[in-house]
């Protein structure tokens, strides 16, 4: 499945909904969609992994690049409902002792 991306909003929060598979050089499109939040003065943003089927090496490399650039601007980037495989390689790779992951958008 091709990677989708779709903007939106709960609760004031923007919320980045990453639908299919993120992997190669289609991550990019990730980065390009988080670039305006980092110039905006919102305090948290959320990347909806509960559609998300894979992530691969360069799925992983642009969310913690991504994490670490929010975090040096002192705001939050949170991770919301992996599924299946995702958060398996989250759990497995340690990710989910690092970075901020929530159970479902309604918890943000």
């Amino acid at each position: 499945m091709a990677l989708k991306i779709k903007i939106k909003k709960h609760n004031d929060v923007p919320v980045v909904q990453i639908i299919g598979e993120a992997v190669g050089q289609d991550v990019v499109k990730i980065s390009k969609k988080l670039e305006p939040f980092l110039t905006s003065s919102e305090p948290v943003i959320a990347i909806d992994l509960s559609e998300t089927t894979v992530v691969d090496s360069y799925g992983l490399g642009v969310f913690v690049f991504s994490w670490k650039q929010f975090a040096g601007l002192n705001r939050q980037l949170i991770f919301v409902n992996p599924q299946g495989f995702v958060r398996d390689l989250f759990e497995d790779t340690n990710l989910d002792k690092v970075l901020k992951i929530s159970e479902s958008i309604e918890a943000l």
